[in-house]
């Protein structure tokens, strides 16, 4: 008896554990092309932070696409899954920033572009507009947008001081995020 009871329970902790990692599977916004692409750029800073600028871009088109078909079915949960994605490769960029300005990698390159680009996202998020359905997502996207745009312009500045400072460190990856 005791022995079903111990097999039981093992089937029900591996069945929960195997639930618990399809969840997070399905909460990753990259797709597998985009997840190799992030990973084959592991060492190359300037070029891994581009790619999350492109894979944020492609969100918000995918977003303004959304706002302006109102034949889409279901428009508004798309919407929402999108400013989801958006919100999670935001993060994911600050945390790649973070990584790479902690381990003084010169991504001075890509901070100006980031600090353009990112500057134009939240007036891009506002294409989706409002409903009380997406309202929280809208929201916390505006806060990653904003966020993402202070750090790019704070850290720019940090790193043009950092090199002009450290000259023998330019041009130097720094140990980035695997």
């Amino acid at each position: 008896m005791l022995r079903r009871i111990a097999c039981l329970l093992i089937f029900l902790l591996a069945a929960g554990s195997a639930v618990r990692l399809c969840a997070q599977d399905d909460q990753d916004p990259l797709t597998p092309d985009e997840v190799q692409a992030i990973r084959d750029n592991a060492v190359h800073p300037n070029d891994r932070i581009k790619l999350y600028m492109r894979f944020i871009e492609d969100r918000l088109t995918s977003i303004r696409e959304l706002a302006g078909d109102p034949d889409v079915a279901h428009r508004k949960a798309e919407i929402r899954d999108k400013l989801e994605e958006f919100t999670h490769l935001c993060d994911e960029l600050q945390d790649n920033l973070d990584t790479y300005d902690s381990a003084h990698a010169d991504i001075r390159k890509a901070l100006k572009d980031l600090v353009a680009s990112s500057a134009k996202w939240p007036a891009d998020l506002r294409a989706a507009g409002t409903d009380p359905s997406y309202d929280f997502s809208l929201k916390t996207a505006q806060d990653a947008a904003q966020s993402a745009s202070d750090e790019a312009k704070q850290l720019s500045t940090e790193q043009d001081a950092f090199f002009q400072d450290h000259k023998d460190e330019r041009h130097r990856n720094g140990n980035g995020p695997s």
